[in-house]
């Protein structure tokens, strides 16, 4: 059994979670078993995503305009700036910036290298808050954004997610078998393998509209690590009208990604989210607990 702590209001809360059966189930949990033997350090221990009052779309814009303004201080490499609200074409912008900066998690490219710590601190928190600011904006019952930021505020209950990334992880490359966890179908209270590469998934790509992303920079996941996410999301799969919309992708860029070696009915495209674990209880009733918390302390497992 493994243990999440989280801060909520000078107290801890505390998430219990197991991992599933499946092979890569059973791979990230000894991962995140000996990380946790070593001793593990979280540096990002405020990715909690919709769970808090703490952030507003205007907050995660003028957060953003700081790290860029950090960034842009030391090499002006992002050529504009964020008013008080953002769009989804502004994200998949400024994302592709990031990319460009940062290169992949075990291998950061030289601009990156080269970067005095506060500025590579900059860049990885301006990724952060990218996230942040798509996770207020999804109406995550169905998958789809709403027009108004209110309206999804209202939504909050049917969001939602944790994210925990862990300092100097090793990562492994999967292998056969290791996608068969793989779904659209993914459930609130799930426990889902990290996305670790530079670049996004392809069902990323799709429910974003990026025509930004250059086709480097579109990559299935083919590495795990001890990292993952509690999310309290359903998964595309459960809502029908996202049939179209997917099957409608893959006619328009079937060529387009057959060159680049994806193909829509092989597992390795990993579309969809890798489920590796499940909470213990209900899961309304442990967002319910936990809904106020603002930082990761600690993961444990007994």
């Amino acid at each position: 059994m493994f243990h999440l702590d989280l801060l909520k209001n000078n107290e801890t809360v505390t998430i219990n979670f197991q991992e599933n059966e499946t092979q890569l189930g059973q791979k990230w949990a000894k991962a995140l078993r000996d990380e946790i033997d070593k001793g593990i350090t979280i540096p990002q221990p405020n990715r909690i995503y919709n769970l808090n009052d703490e952030w507003s779309e205007s907050k995660v814009c003028d957060a953003i305009n700081e790290c860029i303004d950090i960034i842009n201080a030391y090499d002006k490499i992002i050529d504009f700036r964020l008013n008080k609200s953002m769009t989804q074409d502004d994200s998949n912008k400024l994302h592709h910036f990031f990319e460009i900066m940062r290169g992949e998690n075990d291998e950061p490219n030289e601009y990156y290298l080269r970067s005095p710590k506060h500025v590579r601190e900059a860049i990885e928190e301006y990724n952060v808050l990218i996230h942040r600011w798509e996770d207020l904006w999804i109406n995550d019952h169905d998958g789809t954004k709403n027009t108004e930021y209110n309206t999804a505020k209202q939504n909050r209950w049917e969001r939602g997610r944790i994210v925990v990334h862990i300092s100097d992880r090793p990562m492994f490359q999967m292998e056969d078998g290791d996608w068969d966890c793989w779904t659209l179908k993914y459930n609130p209270g799930d426990i889902r393998i990290n996305y670790c590469h530079k670049g996004k998934p392809i069902m990323d790509v799709i429910k974003d509209g990026d025509e930004v992303i250059g086709e480097d920079n579109i990559t299935p996941q083919h590495r795990y690590s001890a990292d993952f996410s509690l999310g309290f999301n359903y998964g595309f799969g459960h809502f029908d009208h996202w049939t179209p919309i997917i099957d409608g992708w893959w006619r328009q860029n079937e060529n387009f990604m057959e060159k680049l070696g994806y193909t829509r009915d092989n597992p390795k495209s990993a579309v969809g989210q890798g489920v590796v674990g499940r909470i213990q209880g209900s899961a309304f009733l442990t967002k319910a607990k936990i809904f106020g918390s603002t930082k990761i302390l600690d993961v444990r497992y007994s």
